[in-house]
């Protein structure tokens, strides 16, 4: 009888087509536990000599495939959530990936770094100077180990280079340790399983890491070195996360099963291999800086190759007057009930002017009194023809934004608020547009307020708006109202996009040029 072989994919006979997790039980029970136990001599009661024929050939492929380390084949063959059984054969053809973004939309923000881990070497390619590199990288991979890279590291991915050939097999650890009874983000799960992290980093989550990139190009040096590192930590702590799925997929095959494969001297349980993350630190060099690990040269970076799309609130005053009209916009973050402060936003000029009110006829006496060109309301001012959703949801959901939509419980007082102010204000002859202050703030890559309210005001206030009055504490609404009535300058200014129809209204969002 040959040795028993250790290797999960050699105990594999799903990935014969017409065999499932039944049959592959079955041949277990009766012994055939690998591959090498299929002799000619085999026949077994319920399959016939025609089946077993086609496992044989099925299976002799098989070896030739995994002789040459050809992962497409067992790709092509095997259900995808059991791509974790060729992880141990294939270690050495394993790449760990994670992306750094400047926000959460593939379609309209930038991949600021990506990470990788092969289980042994670190490497970082970073925007704006080797990030391209990744084309060629990856073909020397045959699997990928991600994080909930299916939903968005490998869609940023596909949008930034449409041609990369991804690796055949792709492992999404979000959903594998799902199948095993774990889930969450990964910062928790890493928590749960007594995973650590560099204090330095801890903390820091993948919505606030865009802030990083901001302070970055905004000249803040160290404020790369700590995107590295999370993103390092991101990489490697991956590779300890599959070990330790692969290791409880083995041991959740069947008891009797297992007790069994274990006499004949299955070890599947892969050996620790956990890896220290080097101590990462930056070094100025002339035009150029170092991250280095341990002191060795992780990725060099231009300094000078690094854009930064920028819009300065003088640039969009000066088209707004090219185009003939007053720089001068009013925005509104309305509140769902007149319980609570609604924003209030007059801008003119480059001067922010922040306020709040409560009731209906306090917004509409402070808009007024202001005289605006134009109005933006932070709010549904239509209804979907049908369902909860208008077009403008759902196609800014594509793009990788969520938008709330009218008619949920939730924003139901709002949308209805929005609607009876958005007609009154028509009716005195102004012209108003519906804003979303979050899709504006993801497209113009400022963070949200959730996530950082400071930075985001700074980001706001480094385009060159002037906030009146000059107070320390400015509050949610009063900055999305700003926001608001950023985006009708925009519009003004010709620099947005309408999404949406006449029948279900349009949805206004900045345009970039660059």
């Amino acid at each position: 009888m040959a040795a028993f072989c250790d290797k999960m994919i050699k105990s594999t006979f799903i990935l014969v087509p017409g065999i499932g997790r039944k049959t592959e039980e079955y041949l277990w029970k009766k012994g055939i536990f690998t591959w090498d136990d299929l002799g000619d001599e085999i026949s077994l009661k319920g399959l016939s000599t025609a089946k077993l024929e086609r496992i044989k050939e099925q299976i002799a492929m098989a070896k030739k495939a995994l002789t040459k380390k050809d992962a497409s084949f067992f790709a092509r063959y095997l259900p995808q959530n059991e791509y974790w059984r060729v992880y141990r054969e294939f270690q050495d053809k394993t790449l760990f990936l994670d992306i750094e973004t400047t926000g959460i939309s593939s379609y309209y923000n930038d991949i600021t770094v990506i990470g990788t881990f092969d289980g042994k070497n670190i490497r970082v390619f970073v925007k704006d100077n080797d990030l391209d590199d990744i084309v060629e990288y990856l073909k020397k991979y045959e699997i990928l180990v991600t994080f909930n890279g299916k939903l968005f590291d490998i869609p940023f991915i596909r949008e930034k280079f449409p041609d990369i050939e991804i690796p055949p097999i792709h492992i999404d650890l979000r959903f594998l340790l799902r199948s095993i009874g774990i889930s969450g983000p990964l910062k928790e799960i890493e928590k749960r399983l007594g995973i650590e992290r560099e204090a330095d980093v801890q903390g820091l989550n993948g919505r606030e890491v865009p802030v990083l990139w901001n302070r970055f190009v905004r000249g803040d040096h160290d404020a790369l070195r700590r995107l590295i590192l999370y993103n390092i930590y991101d990489t490697v702590n991956l590779k300890e996360l599959m070990d330790f799925c692969y290791s409880k997929k083995c041991e959740g095959i069947r008891s009797d099963i297992l007790y069994r494969m274990k006499k004949r001297g299955a070890d599947f349980a892969l050996p620790p291999s956990r890896f220290i993350v080097p101590k990462i630190t930056l070094r100025r060099n002339a035009h150029r800086l170092e991250i280095r690990g341990n002191d060795e040269v992780l990725i060099e970076i231009e300094r000078k190759r690094i854009k930064r799309v920028e819009i300065k609130i003088t640039h969009l005053i000066k088209e707004i007057k090219r185009n003939g009209y007053e720089p001068l916009v009013v925005g509104i973050d309305p509140a769902g009930t007149s319980k609570k402060p609604s924003g209030i936003c007059i801008l003119r000029e480059e001067k922010a002017y922040l306020t709040t009110a409560i009731t209906d006829e306090e917004i509409i006496s402070k808009t007024l009194n202001a005289k605006p060109h134009l109005i933006s309301i932070d709010s549904p001012l239509h209804l979907p023809v049908s369902g909860i959703n208008r077009k403008c949801e759902k196609r800014l959901k594509k793009r990788g934004i969520n938008a709330y939509p009218p008619l949920i419980e939730s924003m139901k007082k709002l949308t209805m608020r929005g609607i009876r102010l958005s007609q009154y204000f028509e009716e005195q002859g102004y012209e108003v547009i519906e804003s979303y202050p979050g899709a504006a703030q993801d497209i113009l890559r400022f963070p949200r307020k959730k996530i950082d309210l400071e930075e985001l005001k700074e980001d706001l206030t480094d385009m060159g708006i002037r906030l009146i009055p000059e107070k320390e504490r400015i509050t949610h609404d009063e900055i999305d109202a700003l926001t608001s009535a950023l985006v009708g300058y925009f519009y003004l200014a010709g620099m947005y996009e309408a999404i949406g129809d006449t029948e279900e209204g349009y949805l206004i969002v900045p345009v970039l040029s660059g």
